[in-house]
């Protein structure tokens, strides 16, 4: 299993915009192969900073992700709405074990 945890700080003025595109991305992302979860969370004390979840089962599952039309999309249309470039750090799981891990219903 293949973990990412992506933070984004959106401009002011721009987070409503950001909210429905990414809420878009998320329906699309949520129907991939391989995908195993994808969190979409946004900060309670500062509302233009946001956090990505995702869990996919491989490299191979992320790359299709990362080629979709859906996050190129994605990528493409919210980038200009960035007060810096997004941040991903890639992690493996300790607990839950992999095989605890679960898809949405």
């Amino acid at each position: 299993m293949k973990i990412s945890a992506v933070t984004a700080h959106v401009k002011e003025g721009f987070v409503d915009d950001f909210i429905a595109a990414t809420l878009k991305h998320h329906a699309n992302t949520l129907k991939e192969k391989g995908n195993l979860r994808f969190d979409f969370l946004q900060s309670r004390k500062d509302p233009t900073r946001f956090l990505f979840y995702e869990a996919y089962e491989s490299e191979a599952d992320i790359e299709f992700h990362r080629q979709a039309d859906s996050y190129l999309t994605w990528r493409d249309t919210v980038e200009k709405w960035m007060a810096e470039p997004r941040q991903g750090t890639p992690y493996k799981p300790v607990a839950p074990l992999e095989s605890r891990m679960y898809r949405y219903p």
